[in-house]
């Protein structure tokens, strides 16, 4: 883009925001980007940017906080191509956790923001927002204002007091509208895995019992969004005047705000300035908190065989002591930054913590999969096997079983009321024994006696080798028999359990299929599920040009199936394909369109990888691309 189009100052104002990568940096940027702000994000060199978006108005400046003069320029040369720079937010500071708070290190931080505030004075910018913290008021014994007295424990918390202090200082020097973020708890889906929320949501889906404190102490706790929400309304409100003002006073958020009775009444947003507490305005007791984020990850867990979701693990409430210092109590009083700004907070703590947790189960999720991959792929390697992409394609499909299908539990491995899964496709055996033992069936220990001398786990499906395997397997073409037997027998039983069948396309030639299909509609097995897993490969060719089956669909609804069709690599897709009951008391075919060889660009739609063993370059190689790190992992 030229850079005319890029600083157009009567298009929008500019913001500069340090620590942008970062949890609250990332969410303050997208707020002002879908405000119509050119952001220039100053990150770390070799900063992660993952949490930024793409955007034609964001432009990344990778510089170190500690040596702004050596990034400085950047940021003038825009101002003098015609970027209307009208606030700098600088939310960037070094050692933020754990030891690092104690740091003396962490009075290096003061003296780059107060470097920053004279950048930002040099580029034109009208305002300067700077995230202080709650820890600059030390052990609280009650809500806090911002006349509460400041006595901080830490050296984080010191240095945040000078820096404020300071940077407030230079900004009043300058002319510049200054203010100072007292940040009390922000939680949110991209905050990292060290803190409260996602670590409780890790250990309850791994199925651990998380350890806590008593849990009595009040925190308050603010949604990350609403968070970035107040940034960008102190940012706005303190632009009055020059070209930044001008294109503020363009844009259309500031226009309908100015129609509310907002602004100050000279058609220009009105300044502001000073120190401001920021957080929901309300406590609540960690124990309290912990039991809503135990109760959204209930709902996502793997299924229970007696129906529903498998129960969460208790929360170990007193396990672990309050520590010397343990503050009791964080609470902001908001109305200072609400009166100033009008800001308020958008997202209950119940909402919040449901789409956070959701967010971080995707993660897991995500994770999971890239394991459940790599393992097949070392498990190839290692042992010297074939039949990775066929693994690869099906992968999926088992996880969707496993984690969001099948009512089984890995304690009760053989409980008469599971449900079962014959694994016909048993040359892709990798698959199911890693998705196995990811689901706790097995330790992954076990994983590495695949197909060698003395190992427990056979290259095809023997139901005595492992908990889980519920029909030995290897033939092609017998799955579908065994699996009509098994829903039968359920039925006859007076069970509800649910019979699922994993067939591979080209194994669909067999006439034995077809032959245990007819008898599964004749007899009504409305508990009976195949799944083809459709990647378009047999054992010498594609399968449309050695025995076409482009009419599947059709063949299995003529032998009496219902049948759906499905994206094979999304799971959620798949999770709504297999869970769906019955309506015409028919046995059902779920085809699910995949790739041979799926996550591994080199493995992918190819037949070779149905008979190669991969080498230790391939095998390093493949893990880089699902996530892992080659050989050291």
């Amino acid at each position: 883009m030229e850079e005319e189009q890029m600083h157009n100052a009567s298009a929008s104002p500019a913001a500069v925001v340090t620590g942008a990568a970062g949890f609250i940096g990332a969410a303050v940027c997208r707020q002002l980007l879908e405000r119509g702000w050119h952001v220039y994000a100053v990150i770390r060199p070799g900063s992660a940017a993952s949490r930024l978006p793409q955007h034609e108005r964001l432009r990344l400046v990778e510089g170190d906080l500690m040596e702004v003069s050596e990034w400085a320029c950047r940021l003038e040369e825009a101002a003098a191509e015609g970027a209307a720079f009208a606030a700098w937010l600088h939310l960037g500071w070094a050692g933020v956790a754990g030891e690092a708070r104690n740091d003396a290190a962490q009075h290096h931080n003061v003296a780059a923001a107060v470097e920053t505030v004279r950048l930002a004075g040099k580029l034109g910018c009208a305002n300067w927002i700077g995230a202080g913290s709650q820890a600059e008021y030390g052990r609280l014994a009650g809500r806090a204002d911002e006349t509460a007295d400041e006595a901080p424990t830490t050296a984080y918390g010191r240095a945040k007091l000078a820096a404020g202090r300071q940077a407030l200082a230079e900004a009043s020097s300058l002319g510049m509208s200054g203010s100072w973020v007292r940040v009390f708890s922000v939680y949110g889906p991209e905050d990292g895995v060290g803190w409260l929320i996602p670590g409780l949501v890790r250990q309850l889906m791994a199925g651990a019992s998380p350890a806590l404190t008593a849990g009595e102490q009040r925190w308050d706790y603010l949604y990350v969004e609403d968070a970035a929400a107040a940034f960008v309304a102190l940012a706005e409100r303190g632009v009055s005047e020059g070209a930044a003002a001008s294109a503020l006073a363009e844009m259309p958020e500031i226009q309908r705000w100015q129609a509310s009775g907002s602004d100050s009444g000279n058609g220009m947003v009105a300044g502001v300035g000073g120190v401001y507490n920021l957080g929901s305005g309300a406590s609540r007791p960690i124990r309290d908190i912990a039991a809503l984020v135990r109760q959204a990850v209930a709902c996502r867990l793997p299924r229970a065989i007696a129906g529903g979701r498998l129960e969460p693990p208790p929360l170990r409430l007193g396990a672990v002591p309050y520590r010397e210092d343990q503050v009791m109590l964080l609470e902001a009083d908001i109305g200072k930054l609400t009166g100033a700004t009008g800001w308020k907070p958008a997202v209950t703590l119940e909402d919040g913590i449901e789409r956070t947790v959701a967010a971080y189960v995707a993660r897991i999720e995500q994770e999971r999969r890239l394991t459940v991959k790599r393992t097949i792929v070392t498990m190839a390697y290692r042992s010297q096997s074939s039949h990775v992409g066929a693994a690869l394609s099906v992968a999926d499909i088992l996880l969707a079983l496993y984690f969001h299908v099948l009512r089984v539990d890995a304690a009760r491995p053989d409980d008469p009321r599971r449900d079962k899964l014959v694994f016909s496709k048993a040359h892709a055996s990798t698959a199911l024994y890693a998705a196995l033992a990811e689901r706790g069936f097995f330790s992954r220990q076990v994983l590495e006696g695949y197909a060698i001398d003395g190992g427990r786990l056979p290259g095809h499906l023997d139901r005595k080798s492992v908990p889980g395997i519920d029909a030995s397997a290897g033939s092609l073409g017998h799955g579908l028999s065994i699996g009509a037997g098994f829903a039968l027998a359920d039925r006859l039983a007076g069970r509800d359990s649910r019979t699922f069948v994993v067939l591979g396309d080209g194994e669909c030639n067999e006439g034995a299929i077809w032959e245990a299909a007819l008898v599964a509609s004749s007899q009504q097995l409305r508990g009976l599920r195949v799944i083809v897993d459709c990647n378009g490969w047999q054992g010498f060719g594609r399968t449309d040009e050695l025995s076409p089956l482009a009419a599947l669909s059709d063949k299995w609804r003529a032998f009496g199936w219902e049948v759906v069709e499905t994206d094979g690599h999304d799971l959620t897709k798949l999770t709504a394909a297999l869970d769906a009951p019955s309506l015409s008391g028919k046995p059902a075919a779920v085809l699910a369109r995949t790739v041979k060889g799926f996550g591994v660009d080199f493995m992918a739609d190819t037949l070779e990888w149905h008979y190669k063993s991969p080498s230790k370059a391939q095998w390093e190689a493949a893990l880089l691309q699902l996530g892992g790190k080659g050989e050291a992992e």
